[in-house]
């Protein structure tokens, strides 16, 4: 048997192409690995004040929820759950009785959610996101 001199060069590119091979599929499990090494999302964390209110008759209050420390929260994520007796009752931002000062677009220090004209004076207040009860309290 002959050798030419090409030979011994063949069967080190195939050497080379299994090492790249291996290394490819050893990156491609880390990379579908390393999305279940980040951490979670973290849920807001927020200190709220409730206050009641005379409304604008007597048989009527309002509730004000006051950001006192903590997170910002997205105002388009906040919905206010008011439960009076066997009736409850949620609120968002598109809701008239709704109203939040300064208005801008997150609920952070100093900002206050304000829900009118609720037809008791005992209500339980929840104040939830997507994700988390922020808050909950009777007043």
């Amino acid at each position: 048997m002959i050798r030419s001199h090409g030979e011994k060069a063949v069967s080190e590119i195939v050497g080379e192409m299994m090492m790249i091979t291996i290394v490819l599929i050893l990156v491609a499990i880390f990379a579908a690995n390393a999305g279940n090494l980040l951490p979670p999302p973290r849920d807001p964390s927020v200190t709220i004040i409730a206050e009641r209110e005379g409304g604008s008759t007597a048989d009527l209050m309002n509730i004000t929820l006051y950001h006192k420390g903590g997170d910002w929260i997205q105002k388009k994520d906040i919905t206010v759950i008011v439960a009076w007796g066997e009736n409850t009752t949620r609120f968002r931002e598109d809701n008239e009785s709704f109203q939040m000062q300064p208005e801008k677009a997150v609920f952070d220090l100093g900002s206050r959610i304000t829900i009118s004209d609720l037809p008791t004076n005992q209500a339980r207040v929840s104040l939830v996101t997507p994700r988390k009860v922020i808050f909950f309290g009777e007043v």
